[in-house]
This record gives C-alpha cells, sequence and structure tokens, in this order.
C-alpha cells in the first residue's frame, strides 16, 4: 500500500499529469453517460441484417456467464494491475473514452438487427441490482471485444498473453451465442490498437511540450 501511494504521489508532482488524470477520468464519465442513453435510440431503429455464412452453420449457445465472468474478471484484474501504473491508466482511459465514440459513430451510421437466431446478452450483475433494458442491436462493432483487446494492449508485457487469451476467448463466445456478426468481431481489434495508438502518442506529445 506504501508503494502505491508513492507511486501516484510522485505521479501527481506533475502538474500536466494531474490535470490529464482529471480531464481524462472526466471525459471517460461524461462518454459512458452519453453512450448509455445513445444505445436506447439505437435500439428503436430498424437496421439491416447481415447474411453471416459462418453464424448460419450453427445455433447459438447461451455462454452469458462465462462471458461476464471473463469480462468483469479481466477488468478488476487489469485495473489492479494498472493502478501501479498511473501513465498507462491514464493512456487506457483515453483510448477507451474514443473507442466509445467511435462506436457510437460506427452505430449510428451503420444501423443493424441482431443475428437470425440470437440469444440475448443479459448482464447477470445489472439484472441482480436492477432491471434493465436487454440491448441487441449495439453492433458494429464488438465493444466486448473491442475493450478486452485495450486491456491486452495496456498492461505491462508478461500479463499480455493472458489478456489476449480472454479477449480470443471472448470473441469465440460472442459469436457462439450470435450476440455479433464475425465482421463486429474482427474489426473490433483493429480500432482499439488505432485508439490505444493515438491516446499513447497524444500523451507523449503533452508530456514533451
Amino acid at each position: 500500500m506504501n508503494k502505491l501511494i508513492i507511486i501516484w504521489q510522485e505521479a501527481f508532482e506533475y502538474k500536466k499529469f494531474r490535470v490529464e488524470f482529471l480531464v481524462s477520468f472526466f471525459i471517460l464519465i461524461i462518454t459512458m453517460i452519453c453512450f448509455s442513453q445513445f444505445v436506447q435510440f439505437v435500439e428503436l431503429r430498424n437496421g439491416v441484417m447481415l447474411s453471416d455464412p459462418f453464424l448460419n452453420a450453427f445455433s447459438a449457445i447461451n455462454l452469458t456467464w462465462p462471458i461476464f465472468i471473463m469480462i468483469y474478471g479481466a477488468i478488476i484484474f487489469a485495473l489492479i494491475i494498472l493502478i501501479y501504473f498511473p501513465t498507462e491508466l491514464v493512456i487506457l482511459f483515453e483510448a477507451y473514452a474514443l473507442m466509445v465514440l467511435i462506436r457510437m459513430i460506427f452505430m449510428f451510421a451503420m444501423p443493424l438487427d441482431p443475428p437470425i437466431g440470437m440469444i440475448p446478452l443479459q448482464d447477470p450483475f445489472v439484472q441482480f441490482f436492477g432491471s434493465s433494458k436487454t440491448l441487441t442491436k449495439d453492433l458494429f462493432f464488438s465493444g466486448h471485444t473491442a475493450s478486452l483487446f485495450l486491456l491486452s494492449l495496456s498492461v505491462p508485457k508478461k500479463w499480455k498473453w493472458f489478456f489476449f487469451s480472454l479477449t480470443f476467448a471472448v470473441a469465440i463466445a460472442v459469436l457462439l451465442q450470435k450476440i455479433h456478426y464475425v465482421v463486429d468481431v474482427l474489426v473490433a481489434p483493429f480500432i482499439s490498437f488505432c485508439c490505444y495508438f493515438l491516446a499513447s502518442r497524444r500523451h507523449k506529445i503533452l508530456v514533451n511540450e
């Protein structure tokens, strides 16, 4: 605990870091609030149903609990790791906010209907604390895959393959449950990489100013 306190005290000694941390955290919160309202709008629109030969080859399998155990477990574990790396945590905040904004743009521009035979992904934790409408049209691109890939890029090198493996497992699981089209999953890591690269570059430019 003392080590953690020292790490953050040293980080907050720099005014640029203090400002960046507070601004990025604020932007992240605002982005998530906007996204929660935006997906309700998306659910009301009619969209296009894609022809996906891979999904058409099998019946959906309900993997809700394994998916959320992997996702929430990865998020908690990553935050425990990254709390010792303030710079990487700030970059993650910025990259995630950017990824969510890009996802909103894509969903607005490309309204899609869910695949045939989809088993809706009902968040067991959200439902435990209160009722929430199940989302089915927040499709392009896969937020679960993109989020875990961002965590994979953010954690220290010794943990990367573990998080990459979780990303792959979740990507396969959401396809088996037919929550997403194949294209949703394939595009997600590319978007995450671009967001992480841009956030890292912006941070370096800010530090060197």
